[in-house]
C-alpha cells in the first residue's frame, strides 16, 4: 500500500518555504494525477453559454413558483372575500331584525308652541336668559301635564 508512495518515478518537484526553509517535495505523478482530475472546462464561450442556460432555467423555475403562489393567493383572497361578504350580509340582516325600532311620538301642539316660544325668548335675550322664566315655567307645566296623562293611560 505505501510502497508506491515512496517510489521515485521521476524527478520530484521541490518547493521551499522562505520563512522556515523546509523543503516540500511533490512527485510528478501527484501533479499529473491532480491535473487529470480537473475536468476540461472548455473555451470561455462554452462556459458563458452554460452559465446563461443555468441562469435561464433558474429564472423560469422561480417565475413558475411565483406565478403559482400568486394564483393561490388570489383564489384564497377571492374565497375569503366571498365568505366575508356572506358573513357581513348575515350580520346586517340579524341587526335589522333585532334592532330596536325607534318610535317617534308626535308632541301635542300646545307643547310644540310652548317650546317654540321658549326658543324665541332665548334667542331674543341671549345675555339675559333669566328673563324667560315665564316661558320656561309654562313649558315645564305642559310637559308635566302630558307625563301625568301618559301615566294615567298606562
Amino acid at each position: 500500500m505505501g510502497a508506491s508512495q515512496s517510489k521515485n518515478d521521476a524527478t520530484p518537484m521541490v518547493f521551499v518555504n522562505e520563512d522556515n526553509a523546509v523543503p516540500v517535495r511533490i512527485s510528478s505523478s501527484f501533479v499529473n494525477q491532480v491535473t487529470q482530475a480537473q475536468p476540461n472546462a472548455g473555451s470561455p464561450q462554452d462556459i458563458e453559454n452554460q452559465v446563461r442556460e443555468r441562469v435561464q432555467a433558474e429564472l423560469a423555475k422561480i417565475q413558475a413558483e411565483k406565478s403559482s403562489a400568486v394564483d393561490t393567493t388570489f383564489v384564497n383572497y377571492k374565497s375569503s372575500t366571498n365568505a366575508n361578504a356572506v358573513v357581513t350580509e348575515q350580520d346586517m340582516d340579524h341587526l335589522a331584525k333585532h334592532a330596536p325600532t325607534k318610535h317617534v311620538k308626535i308632541l301635542p301642539e300646545e307643547i310644540t308652541k310652548a317650546q317654540d316660544a321658549l326658543v324665541q325668548c332665548y334667542k331674543k335675550n341671549q345675555e339675559r336668559s333669566l328673563d324667560c322664566w315665564a316661558e320656561v315655567q309654562e313649558f315645564k307645566d305642559l310637559v308635566q301635564k302630558a307625563q301625568n296623562a301618559f301615566i294615567a293611560s298606562a
